[in-house]
């Protein structure tokens, strides 16, 4: 018989028709990823996972805006009515810098049921993190800047196979490399319980239970753990470790250093009907959350609203990063600068699709910014979907192979990977 648990969450990022023509969705209809610091390593992330994104394509690898500026691009682009999402590498980056200058941020939007309920995800700012920097000393005061800062959750990515007795299994064949380990996440977990319970105690005087944290984990599937029996042990394991999320995403060969754990269409098609399985026939202590990144074939068997899975990306849903920066024009009345490329898959980051501007006048005492959309292209990419060229919902795997993308990556950078291990 069928058990209860709470509704599968998804992400949601507009639900407009793709034959909409773009210049009739309105600003505030559409989502924007301002990568702002793109720097992986010691003191961000302090990993250097061989499937980043961030460390994968010359075009995000090592950038940023410059700190001061970052809020004043957030304000400026919001004052247009889009829906901004600073994104950096970790929340806690250089002991949590990002938090004091952007507040409760949310790193993508999560919804549930038919009528695009937001979940207890974004009630509050989700930080999100490897892992490692709540494996520091100073944890106790990060988590605290957390509070203080407004967020109620923290998302952690968790890489670990787990063995028959529901243990991560630690023998480092963990097939991707570079990542925090299941075991290290472990621990941080029983930092954030511990945590929690000098808060919900009272310690400090004055605090209330509310203070407490939302845990959220996010597991990366792929041909090393994919699966109904591995899946069931995933659920079994986080209900015993007692966190409120886990989602599930796609693996995907940022690189093309890992092509043998990538899912075939097949497999992510069983994947959806796994999902759903563990869904109906395990209870859950968590909140099941499936990612659009597993695109839409299968995708019926969840019984989400027609829209999900098919990536607003290009249309609702861009990238702002950081290039460098150029001159466009210059008069009397001020000049017009280009500080940022738009893109549209926020993990491929192609289709180049406009750029960033910034506008100085007044002798650089009037500073305002603007997205400038290139239309035509956007159309055209657009076409693309609505004629079958890409077949899929997320059409990252698609793009990759049409543009050759992982011939175009660099030759690994040679820079020291972190060990994982405790």
């Amino acid at each position: 018989m069928p058990v209860e648990n709470a509704p599968i969450s998804y992400d949601f990022h507009g639900d407009t028709p793709f034959t909409t023509p773009f210049r009739d969705i309105k600003p505030e209809d559409i989502h924007i990823y301002l990568d702002l610091d793109t720097k992986v390593g010691k003191n961000t992330c302090g990993q250097k996972c061989t499937h980043c994104w961030f460390v994968n394509y010359e075009k995000v690898y090592n950038k940023s805006f410059a700190m001061e500026e970052g809020p004043l691009i957030l304000a400026g682009l919001q004052s247009h009515g889009y829906h901004v999402y600073p994104r950096y590498v970790d929340s806690f980056a250089y002991d949590g810098e990002f938090m004091r200058l952007y507040g409760p941020a949310n790193n993508r939007e999560f919804r549930q049921e038919s009528d695009h309920k937001p979940t207890e995800t974004m009630e509050n700012g989700d930080a999100w993190t490897s892992g490692r920097p709540l494996l520091a000393d100073n944890y106790i005061e990060l988590l605290d800047l957390a509070r203080e800062n407004g967020y109620g959750t923290v998302s952690i990515t968790y890489h670990g196979v787990i063995d028959e007795d529901l243990a991560v299994v630690d023998d480092g064949g963990y097939p991707i490399k570079g990542v925090f380990s299941g075991a290290n996440t472990e621990e941080v977990l029983r930092r954030i319980a511990h945590y929690n319970e000098r808060y919900q105690a009272g310690l400090p005087t004055g605090a209330e239970p509310s203070d407490a944290f939302r845990v959220n984990i996010g597991v990366t599937i792929g041909r090393h753990n994919h699966g109904r029996q591995s899946l069931e042990r995933y659920a079994r394991y986080f209900n015993k470790l007692g966190v409120d999320t886990v989602r599930f995403n796609n693996f995907s060969d940022h690189g093309g250093r890992h092509p043998e754990l990538q899912l075939s269409y097949e497999e992510i098609e069983q994947a959806y009907r796994d999902f759903k399985w563990l869904h109906e026939n395990v209870k859950l202590d968590f909140q099941l959350g499936v990612s659009e990144d597993f695109g839409t074939f299968g995708i019926k068997a969840m019984g989400f609203p027609g829209h999900v899975g098919w990536c607003r990306a290009g249309r609702q849903l861009f990238a702002a990063i950081p290039t460098q920066e150029t001159v466009l024009s210059e008069s009397a009345d001020g000049r017009r600068e280009k500080i940022g490329d738009i893109v549209g898959c926020v993990n491929t980051f192609e289709p180049h699709l406009g750029i960033l501007v910034r506008m100085v006048a007044d002798g650089g005492q009037n500073v305002s910014y603007a997205l400038e959309f290139d239309h035509e292209e956007i159309e055209a990419f657009t076409a693309k979907r609505l004629s079958g060229v890409y077949k899929d919902g997320c059409f990252a795997r698609e793009l990759s192979q049409e543009q050759g993308l992982v011939s175009r990556v660099p030759e690994r950078r040679q820079l020291p990977i972190v060990e994982t291990t405790g």
